[in-house]
């Protein structure tokens, strides 16, 4: 690529930050109103998550099919499409006053995001030439994402407390809007492929293969959150359970025997490695999104206030921040094993913290450390799984392993994480048996985080026995000799400077 002028080059990193920065931020903003949303638009428990879930399962989704959208129409096309279909569905969520609008427009904010990172990430890594000033660059991204995740709560919070919980969307709205003009004029031009027919359009991104685990899983999702409420022989929740399930055993033999190029290549379904890695990224994320979903509803349960629990939720982030620092130059001289070992210890005494809860009291002295035990062991593991999927695969696959990976990431805490926790915590809430609403909610939500910590367990057996050694990570350096992305891995690189010139990655945001 020809040389950015200076100038130019920083404003467009500035452009991009502020675009991961806010779609970082998005989702904690609404996860904090959360019990102001249902109070005024009467969610029940088990339809609340929606708002949550609706987002991630569409990025999750949609990430991938594009990442590869963007190699045909061109980067600056798909980010100005995607956050106009954000800034559309930004009004759809302030403007709509009934539940179905609210999770429609919180599904193509999801959507909106899944065009705008990676087309995001990839105009980045483009612009900067010098390999010194794209990690700083890429280093600047991933900071961006975890302020995010700070800022996010206390803006969501403020919006609630002093005004209502639409304007988070209005301001979701001027923001991003303002990106998009500025992305007009300051990202460069995009660079397409002409002569590129329809049906070879959707044979490359695998189209079909996006529906089917799309629809599979909401479907899926809607069986578990309804069956809790309706029961489990309600015609609504069988029909839509065999369908999902039908639908998902429909995808895996697509990817498998039908997708020209699939959203898993075959490849990787003989990797261990690899499969651990995804796995991993599902089960890690479904802890981290969970736990923080009981978290929010928990704390203003107790008594505190929409901003009051954004403040308190400052500590995740900055943990997460310093993970980013302390982490990385040991990963070669300790090993992969150990420190996924203990990092999941550090989370499980978290999580175990959580559940001791029992008043707004003891957010001093049981939330406030388990919070940066848990989120510091999260935040590792994160981490660790990701660099070392990465660092396993040799160059020219890094862009493919890592979209796959986020597909894994973002839908397992879709429907791992926030799903499958609201139909544990309102099925023992339900059953409790008590009189006291507080009581059976508090039930509940322990109830919840005796689930995350059944995944943590599960998790911990994967990093042991799938997850490689210290010295099949050192045979993997050797093998991938040349790679950048590998060498900067095994050396002092943090998270946010892995860089991927074709599809982009996150970073560990909410």
């Amino acid at each position: 690529m020809a040389s950015v002028p200076a100038a130019l080059a920083w404003a467009r990193l500035i452009i991009v930050c502020l675009v991961f920065f806010i779609d970082s931020a998005t989702l904690v903003m609404a996860n904090i109103a959360l019990p102001t949303i249902k109070a005024d638009l009467n969610f029940d428990d088990g339809s609340l998550q929606w708002i949550l879930t609706a987002y991630a399962l569409t990025f999750g989704g949609f990430l991938l099919a594009f990442g590869r959208l963007c190699d045909v129409f061109g980067y600056k096309h798909i980010l100005i499409f995607g956050l106009s279909l954000f800034n559309v569905s930004s009004i759809v969520c302030a403007a709509v006053d009934d539940q179905i609008g609210l999770i429609i427009g919180r599904a193509f904010q999801g959507l909106g995001a899944a065009a705008a990172i990676p087309s995001a990430q990839s105009i980045l890594s483009l612009t900067f030439d010098d390999p010194h000033k794209r990690n700083v660059a890429f280093a600047m991204w991933g900071a961006s994402g975890s302020i995010g995740f700070v800022l996010g709560p206390i803006i969501g919070g403020l919006f609630t407390t002093l005004v209502s919980w639409e304007w988070i969307f209005w301001f979701l709205l001027i923001f991003e809007g303002t990106l998009e003009i500025l992305g007009i004029f300051l990202m460069p031009a995009s660079r397409r492929e002409h002569n590129v027919s329809w049906s070879q359009l959707a044979s490359r991104i695998d189209l079909l293969g996006c529906l089917l685990s799309l629809s599979g899983l909401v479907l899926l999702v809607y069986a578990l959150t309804a069956g809790n409420i309706k029961g489990w022989a309600a015609a609504d929740v069988i029909s839509t359970l065999i369908i999902g399930v039908v639908l998902l055993g429909t995808f895996v033999f697509v990817e498998l025997k039908v997708a020209a190029h699939p959203l898993m290549p075959h490849y990787l379904w003989s990797d261990m490695t690899k499969i651990s890695g995804c796995a991993l990224a599902a089960l890690t994320y479904a802890v981290w999104v969970g736990v923080n979903y009981l978290l929010t509803l928990e704390l203003q349960e107790l008594g505190f206030t929409a901003l009051s629990t954004a403040l308190r939720f400052i500590p995740l982030g900055i943990t997460a921040l310093a993970v980013n620092i302390i982490i990385p130059p040991l990963l070669r001289p300790v090993g992969p094993k150990p420190l996924l070992i203990g990092s999941w210890v550090l989370a499980v005494v978290g999580i175990v913290l959580f559940v001791l809860m029992k008043s707004g009291n003891d957010y001093w002295r049981l939330c406030l450390p388990g919070m940066i035990l848990y989120t510091f062991g999260i935040a590792t593991v994160y981490y660790l799984g990701n660099v070392l999927v990465v660092a396993t695969a040799f160059s020219a696959d890094q862009g493919t392993i890592s979209g796959v990976y986020n597909m894994f990431l973002n839908i397992g805490g879709a429907v791992l994480g926030v799903a499958i926790i609201t139909l544990t915590s309102n099925s023992v809430a339900l059953n409790n048996g008590s009189h006291n609403r507080a009581a059976a909610l508090l039930d509940g939500y322990r109830a919840g985080y005796y689930y995350a910590l059944g995944l943590s367990g599960l998790a911990t057996i994967l990093s042991v026995f799938g997850m490689p050694s210290k010295r099949q990570l050192a045979n993997a350096e050797t093998k991938n000799e040349g790679s950048d992305v590998q060498s900067s891995v095994l050396s002092r690189t943090t998270p946010s400077e892995m860089v991927d010139e074709e599809k982009g990655r996150g970073v560990f945001v909410a």
